[in-house]
C-alpha cells in the first residue's frame, strides 16, 4: 500500500514549484517558439501549396504551347506541301508549254523544209522533164519559158493529187 509520509508531500510541493517557476521563467519562451514555429510551419506550407499552383500553371501553359507549336508544326508542313505542289504544278505548266512551243516550232520548220524540199523537187523534176523532152523531140529545151510551164504543170499535178 502507498504511505503518505511528509517525503511524499514535500515532493509534490517540489514538484508544484518546480512547475510554477518553469511556467513563469519557460513557458512565455516556449509557447512564442513553438507558436513562432507553428507559423514557420503554416507560411511554408502556403508557400509550397503556391509553388505547386505555380508549377501548375506552368505545366497547363507548356502543354498549351507544346499542342500549339504541335499545330503550328503541322501547319508549316502542310503550307510547305501545299507550295511545293503549287510549284510543282507551276513548273510542269511551263514546262508543257515549252515543249508546245518547241513542237509546235519544229513542226513549223518540218513544214517549211517540207515545202522547200518539194519546190526544189518540183523544180528538179521540170529540169529533168524538159531535158527529157529535149532528147525525145531532139531539139534545145530548156529555156527559161520551158522551165517556168514545166514547174507550173507539176505543181499543178502535185496540187491536184492532194498532197
Amino acid at each position: 500500500m502507498l504511505r503518505f509520509t511528509v517525503t511524499f508531500f514535500i515532493t509534490i510541493a517540489n514538484l508544484f514549484v518546480l512547475y510554477w517557476i518553469l511556467r513563469k521563467v519557460l513557458w512565455d519562451r516556449v509557447a512564442s517558439f513553438l507558436d513562432e514555429r507553428s507559423r514557420k510551419v503554416r507560411g511554408e506550407l502556403e508557400d509550397a501549396a503556391s509553388a505547386k499552383a505555380r508549377a501548375d500553371e506552368l505545366k497547363d501553359r507548356y502543354e498549351a504551347l507544346l499542342a500549339n507549336a504541335e499545330n503550328e508544326a503541322e501547319w508549316v508542313v502542310k503550307d510547305a506541301e501545299d507550295r511545293g505542289r503549287a510549284e510543282y504544278r507551276r513548273i510542269v505548266a511551263e514546262a508543257e508549254a515549252q515543249a508546245d512551243g518547241i513542237r509546235r516550232r519544229a513542226e513549223e520548220r518540218a513544214s517549211f523544209e517540207l515545202r522547200r524540199a518539194r519546190e526544189e523537187l518540183a523544180g528538179e523534176v521540170a529540169r529533168l522533164a524538159v531535158a527529157a523532152a529535149a532528147r525525145i523531140a531532139g531539139r534545145s529545151l530548156g529555156g527559161a519559158d520551158d522551165a517556168a510551164e514545166a514547174e507550173a504543170f507539176i505543181r499543178a499535178a502535185e496540187s491536184g493529187r492532194g498532197r
